[in-house]
């Protein structure tokens, strides 16, 4: 669905600015002297805080929430973009980046935006669950969690 609706967004905004030139749509991609390499550890970088951002603050076992868990988030969707936007446009949604590839029919380097999230959300919920809010204090039990898909006790 996030899919759809981003090529729809885009193709809205094609049809809105088509009359600017070089309108690249939002479309993301390495700038100038970013190579492959360096664009997707700033993808890892910028999903990996925005991802550990939302399980911090919405962890229902956590008991010393306060605070505002929407302005945290946005709070940290800004700071992903400060940090990466001059380098990889700031994907850090695969979806919102497929929309304007698709419509502007332009893919190159579009792995990055695919592969950074999903290493970055992945090794987000390693660190959460393994390191920053264990469920354990015994090591194995978090990895007989994510082994087996359940938590004996």
């Amino acid at each position: 669905a996030q899919c759809v609706g981003a090529i729809v967004a885009a193709a809205i905004l094609s049809g809105i600015t088509s009359s600017l030139p070089g309108n690249s749509l939002g479309r993301n991609d390495l700038a100038d002297g970013v190579n492959s390499g360096q664009g997707l550890g700033i993808e890892i970088i910028g999903t990996l805080q925005l991802v550990l951002c939302v399980l911090a603050t919405t962890d229902r076992r956590r008991r010393d929430l306060g605070g505002s868990a929407p302005l945290a988030i946005g709070l940290s969707v800004a700071l992903g973009h400060l940090l990466a936007i001059d380098y990889t446009g700031c994907g850090i949604n695969p979806a919102r980046s497929f929309g304007s590839a698709v419509i502007t029919h332009n893919f190159s380097n579009h792995w990055i935006f695919w592969v950074g999230p999903f290493i970055g959300g992945a090794l987000a919920v390693l660190i959460y669950d393994f390191f920053l809010a264990p469920r354990s204090s015994d090591f194995t039990t978090p990895v007989k969690v994510w082994t087996s898909g359940q938590e004996r006790g």
